[in-house]
């Protein structure tokens, strides 16, 4: 089946024009999920459920009451976000949550909007992955190559907006997993600041490090439900005086910092790609190395792994035999790890934070490939780029694990490729809260490269 992005925007225009139905886009989102069921990009989805919402939106739409410009847009959700009207279960076995009564804000937001949740995505074993491999469902493939993985450990999400299914479907980000699998599936994908979404009904994988974010077919479809991330929420303490959403606007040519140099090497064929997107891009661009890549590094893995174990400590004491034994391994490490370990990682963490935002001068977006390879063939364990042999699980998380350590709102785009050949993304980094302002950049720079296409 060809693949078809019809977007968010495309499908509000339908709905206002009378073209479309909500009923109509659901039965054809259903269809899409049945027809690329081979992805295993869902882990449920209830027919029933879902027409039971969209002709809800159509009633509202006749009389009069519609709730919000998405009303009536299917939606998928990562299977880490609460859900009233399906169990979450990370996909794991460890201890699944049946449906509680209640929905992550984020999606209790979008349902107050009229959002129509399509089901639960597939995923990495409790957001502790980036390749998709690892569920209890099964893996997760590419709808560019069934023998590629989708990256993760947004997979699912990932998988369903890049074939076609949803225009939109939520990820949860913790060292790149919503822009790891956007990357390699060709679509779009942000990570906010941290603070600025609330985490709450998310279940976590390293509460400092976690934002959930959304990801779409186009970028238009980003500024369209961001504003049911954004803001305050008292359940959430990271999210006080967090800033409602407002619109994105363009200050100018935008100045870019090209992060190069040890420790961010990349294949040749993302390189030549980016080199040849930043030249399209008409933005100024310099290039600055960063140094102690190897601390920061290591500094992002002793958080995440001390949070996630202490999150799981029940469970895992419980019972570790549920996890699947590359999550058993991750939490026994995390469980090696000292408090005095985790003090020396959050001194490198300000120090990181320091460097970026002052010490390389002015800058309106620091630019990387989002990965340093295009999505690696499912049996393939190992990567070797610009002289580095890493795994592939390391290769994935390359880049994108220093905007989780800084904090900094991040977004991934795709880039201009030749037909046949597998997605590159550009991931583009922002000052810390100032999200509207990276997005207004990646607009900037979208715009050039689909006019230069």
């Amino acid at each position: 089946m060809t693949i078809a992005h019809d977007s968010m925007s495309s499908q509000i225009a339908a709905l206002a024009d009378g073209s479309r139905t909500a009923s109509s886009l659901a039965e054809a989102a259903l269809g899409r999920a049945k027809a690329f069921s081979d992805l295993n990009a869902f882990v449920a989805v209830d027919e029933p459920i879902v027409m039971r919402q969209a002709r809800a939106a159509d009633q509202r739409r006749r009389l009069g009451r519609r709730l919000s410009p998405i009303d009536g847009i299917p939606i998928a959700v990562k299977d880490n976000y609460l859900t009233i009207d399906y169990p979450t279960t990370a996909c794991s076995n460890a201890l699944p949550f049946e449906p509680s009564g209640e929905d992550a804000t984020v999606v209790a937001n979008l349902r107050r909007a009229g959002a129509v949740v399509l089901g639960k995505t597939n995923m990495h074993e409790w957001a502790y992955g980036a390749t998709n491999s690892t569920s209890s469902f099964g893996a997760t493939r590419n709808p560019h190559d069934r023998n590629r993985i989708t990256g993760g450990s947004s997979g699912g999400s990932g998988a369903a907006v890049a074939a076609g299914i949803v225009s939109a479907a939520l990820g949860s980000d913790t060292g790149g997993s919503v822009r790891i699998p956007s990357a390699a599936c060709g679509i779009y994908g942000f990570k906010p600041s941290y603070g600025r979404a609330s985490r709450h009904g998310v279940l976590p994988l390293s509460w400092s490090l976690d934002a959930p974010g959304p990801m779409t077919a186009s970028l238009e479809d980003i500024s369209l439900i961001l504003p049911y991330f954004f803001g305050q929420d008292a359940r959430d303490p990271a999210t006080d005086g967090a800033k409602p959403f407002q619109e994105a606007r363009s200050s100018g040519r935008p100045r870019l910092i090209h992060l190069v140099g040890p420790g961010l090497e990349r294949s040749n064929e993302v390189d030549g790609t980016l080199r040849a997107a930043l030249d399209a891009s008409d933005a100024s661009v310099r290039e600055s190395t960063l140094d102690h890549m190897d601390s920061y590094f290591a500094a992002w893995e002793a958080i995440l792994h001390c949070e996630a174990s202490a999150y799981h400590v029940q469970r895992s004491n419980a019972d570790m035999s549920a996890y699947s034994t590359v999550t058993q391994a991750h939490l026994v490490a995390g469980g090696m790890l000292s408090g005095l370990d985790l003090i020396k990682a959050q001194r490198i963490r300000s120090h990181l934070v320091e460097t970026l935002t002052r010490g390389l001068g002015d800058w309106d977006a620091l630019v990387l490939p989002t990965l340093p390879i295009v999505a690696p063939r499912e049996d393939e364990e190992w990567q070797e780029f610009s002289g580095r042999r890493v795994t592939t699980q390391d290769s994935m998380t390359w880049f994108c694990w220093i905007g989780n350590l800084a904090g900094f709102p991040c977004i991934s785009i795709p880039m201009p490729r030749e037909p046949g050949l597998m997605p590159v993304g550009m991931m583009l980094m922002g000052r810390p809260g100032e999200d509207e302002a990276l997005l207004a950049v990646a607009e900037w720079i979208d715009k050039k490269l689909k006019r230069n296409v």
